[in-house]
């Protein structure tokens, strides 16, 4: 687990893909729990992902600024977090998956602590982390170490998503929903608690 404060954190294309699991990972790095990195590849493969969701091509041209928009809002809220001198990927990295080796690149670089990724059988796991000393994190697992560093501040990250949700709000079950349907079960779980929950 990890346990030092502004820790160094890589998030993969796949942790930035959905909506929720972006906010929720930037939300946390905006209250100062970590240091997120990511690289322009990074950046143009959940980009595009997000772009292909839209069936038609008018869509996806609409929705196109939007994206844009998006990824220029992280990189100034985040001026430190692209990784700009990421090494070259046609070296094999023990077993990481070809199309992943830039992510470990990019965290070699970043010297990052760990990367976030929901595909973790790409990754490796227990190489990096043998080797490189990077941890390999499920985003679920991931937000709930950041949960257990200080639960007042999560709690408060969280209260903070909820404020911005604004077109339109978000309820407390729709915001419990959609970390559900994102794969964050264990996170839901833990805003669902009786103790917690009512502070939400």
């Amino acid at each position: 687990m990890l346990s030092v404060d502004r820790f160094t954190v890589v998030l993969d294309a796949c942790s930035l893909f959905p909506m929720v699991v972006r906010d929720v990972l930037l939300t946390f790095a905006d209250h100062e729990f970590y240091a997120p990195k990511w690289s322009a590849r990074i950046h143009e493969e959940w980009t595009r992902n997000l772009a292909a969701r839209f069936a038609d091509k008018s869509a996806a041209n609409d929705a196109a600024p939007k994206i844009a928009a998006i990824r220029n809002a992280m990189d100034r809220t985040f001026p430190d977090a692209l990784v700009t001198q990421v090494l070259p990927d046609s070296v094999e990295i023990f077993d990481v998956d070809e199309k992943d080796r830039h992510v470990v690149m990019t965290a070699v670089a970043a010297r990052a602590d760990a990367i976030v990724t929901f595909n973790l059988k790409d990754f490796a796991a227990e190489q990096l982390e043998s080797s490189l000393r990077i941890e390999v994190k499920h985003p679920d697992v991931f937000i709930l170490d950041l949960i257990d560093l200080n639960e007042k501040r999560a709690l408060a990250a969280f209260r903070d998503l909820r404020a911005r949700k604004r077109r339109p709000p978000w309820t407390v079950d729709e915001l419990l929903d959609r970390l559900i349907r994102a794969g964050l079960v264990q996170t839901s779980a833990w805003l669902s608690n009786a103790d917690v929950l009512p502070l939400l």
